[in-house]
């Protein structure tokens, strides 16, 4: 199971998987890869890389505004 920290939205989300692709997890969460950053124990990482069940994932949502 991966638990997932979702920081704008205040919310944990469990997922069944055992690994996903950060690209993959962010479709199912329904977030815009642009507008996320996305760090696995700690440190950031690129869309095309996996997480799996034990680390600790947290998602922030970027918006910038003119």
């Amino acid at each position: 199971m991966i638990r997932v920290k979702v920081l704008e939205a205040n919310k944990i989300i469990e997922l069944e998987d055992e690994e996903i692709i950060v690209k993959n997890l962010l479709e199912r969460l329904g977030l815009k890869q642009s507008e996320c950053i996305v760090l696995r124990n700690g440190v950031v990482i690129t869309e095309e890389d996996a997480v799996r069940s034990g680390d600790e994932v947290v998602v922030y949502t970027v918006k910038s505004g003119g």
